[in-house]
């Protein structure tokens, strides 16, 4: 089994490689890929990494993969910026850095995808995401960010009413870190003991 796993990220390795150096030297004489010939190529992307999370590898082979998937989808963004894929292709690299915890990148696409495609049908997810690594991730806390991606969410008439109860009882204890507005929150939930 463990032959099997060597064998098979050395086989992605050397796929990576050799489609890396072949583009590289095509660039110069390379006519633009078309839409279709790029999403099949971040659909390729998508599938080794799947391969690649199935049997559990870690390490460099995940690290480049999710890189390379990154570089497919931002190289889609660049090239068709209107087009509505390109929100998804965004989204997917928000998240893929969101998971390889360059929060401050991730935010920096969350934020583009928010500007250039206003209604997104993931936007509370993306806005969500900014919150989260602000709030957890980044130091020091940027409680003003927070507070406004807080308010994107309560000026936005789609967003549950429920979940805006829970924004404005967050934003009064918005000086807490999130794991300390969490405890307090709960020792008030718990009945106490007598």
């Amino acid at each position: 089994m463990k032959t099997f796993q060597i064998l098979t990220t050395c086989a992605l390795l050397l796929t990576l490689v050799y489609s890396c150096n072949q583009s590289s030297d095509q660039t110069e004489d390379a006519t633009p890929l078309t839409r279709e010939e790029l999403k099949a190529s971040i659909k390729e992307m998508e599938d080794s990494l799947m391969m690649i999370s199935s049997q559990k590898l870690t390490g460099a082979t995940l690290s480049l993969s999710q890189q390379e998937l990154i570089n497919r989808l931002t190289a889609y963004y660049r090239v068709y910026p209107e087009d509505p894929y390109s929100a998804d292709c965004l989204f997917k690299v928000q998240m893929a850095y969101s998971g390889l915890n360059a929060h401050r990148k991730s935010i920096a696409y969350g934020d583009t995808l928010l500007t250039k495609f206003p209604s997104y049908k993931n936007k509370h997810l993306v806005i969500e995401s900014n919150i989260a690594a602000l709030d957890v991730f980044l130091e020091p806390r940027d409680t003003a960010a927070i507070r406004s991606y807080y308010s994107m969410l309560l000026a936005d008439n789609e967003y549950p009413k429920s979940k805006k109860a829970e924004i404005r009882r967050r934003l009064k204890f918005i000086d807490l870190t999130i794991f300390e507005y969490a405890t307090m929150s709960a020792s008030k939930k718990s009945p106490t003991k007598k």
